[in-house]
């Protein structure tokens, strides 16, 4: 699954150079094109996506299993049902073997707040474009 995260990342990367690289080129700037805009609200919502999956399943599929044998520390299914932390929660993601080891990856949840955060951003920046396009569309001078 990590892997799985790397390529997207790698193709956001490649994605973000090539919209840079165009909008350095043409007169209007990449972040004042809307499709630009609508474009990296796609690739940040893609991402935010993956992201979360990856946290949801950080605990594979047997959690009891994913302790004992990756882990090397033992499952402790009643603080889980006490702490909440039984990967049921779908935001904050919270999944544990017990008090003191997570399946959670710290950097999962603060990523996922701040790729929806731009995704968001990204789309409402790009639909006001549109929105002041088309409201301040110039009419034709009549000769």
């Amino acid at each position: 699954m990590l892997h799985l995260v790397f390529a997207a990342l790698v193709l956001a990367v490649l994605a973000g150079l090539t919209i840079g690289r165009r909008g350095v080129e043409q007169p209007p700037r990449w972040h004042k094109r809307p499709g630009a805009l609508i474009s990296a609200a796609l690739i940040a919502g893609c991402l935010t996506v993956m992201v979360w999956g990856f946290g949801i399943f950080a605990g594979g599929l047997d959690t009891r299993e994913t302790c004992e044998l990756n882990h090397h520390t033992t499952y402790d299914q009643a603080w889980r049902d006490r702490t909440g932390a039984d990967g049921t929660s779908l935001f904050p993601l919270a999944d544990a073997c017990n008090e003191h080891v997570s399946l959670v990856p710290a950097w999962v949840n603060p990523t996922i707040v701040l790729l929806a955060v731009l995704a968001v951003s990204a789309l409402a920046l790009g639909l006001f474009r549109i929105a002041h396009a088309l409201l301040h569309r110039r009419k034709p001078v009549s000769s």
